[in-house]
């Protein structure tokens, strides 16, 4: 029996912060985000073993859930609990069986999520390099457990020492994962636009004959 908590749109209600990050976000990278929340909190929140199955991007509220390898149910379940435009964040005990695949990959594309995030295996890597779905994961091997359904959904995992609750704001690229508290949101949004700003007006600088060393006032 698959343990649950709370959803992520739950947390959001009544909170006064940002409401679609994701839409003011369109335009700022890992790079940048994990940059922001640094200077918001002192973490860079990056999940660093975490990489980009098919080169896509990612970004949504996290919809949580943890089990082990050998139960690909739980990752179905999760699919269920999940709303459009959700990212879809599983944590797994080992790398040695596949909890996500082509088939979890269309279910979760036919229900208008925004992607997945496996820590731990995948597999059928190459259907989802062909689909429009972006995955991130740790490892990627060819075999599956089965469908046990006895992990959890919507409660808070940790990963790479980063603490992972529902409805955290998750942003994926090729340079890695970032997870943002669904708290600090709004602050971090604002520090994020204003670090995009920043590299943009040290680009305009290179324009003008300036090097690097003389924008940041190195010497």
């Amino acid at each position: 029996m698959v343990r649950r908590g709370i959803k992520p749109i739950e947390r959001l209600r009544g909170l006064g912060a940002v409401r679609d990050p994701t839409r003011l976000l369109k335009d700022i990278s890992t790079p940048q985000l994990s940059d922001a929340v640094k200077s918001v909190t002192g973490e860079n929140r990056a999940i660093t073993s975490l990489k980009s199955v098919n080169g896509l991007m990612v970004a949504g509220r996290a919809v949580t859930a943890e089990t082990s390898s050998h139960d690909w149910g739980t990752s179905v379940l999760a699919v269920d609990a999940a709303d459009p435009g959700d990212v879809i964040f599983i944590r797994t005990d080992g790398d040695e069986m596949a909890v996500w695949g082509e088939l979890t990959s269309m279910a979760a594309m036919n229900r208008g999520i925004a992607g997945a995030v496996i820590y731990g295996s995948c597999r059928d890597l190459d259907a989802i390099r062909g689909l429009d779905f972006p995955v991130f994961s740790r490892s990627h091997v060819p075999c599956a457990g089965e469908p046990l359904a006895e992990g959890s959904i919507n409660m808070a995992v940790e990963c790479d020492g980063v603490t992972v609750e529902p409805g955290d704001f998750i942003m994926g690229d090729e340079s890695g994962v970032v997870a943002v508290p669904w708290r600090l949101i709004g602050d971090v949004v604002k520090e994020a636009l204003k670090i995009k700003e920043k590299e943009i007006l040290i680009k305009d600088a290179y324009g003008r004959g300036l090097t690097l060393s003389e924008i940041l006032g190195l010497k």
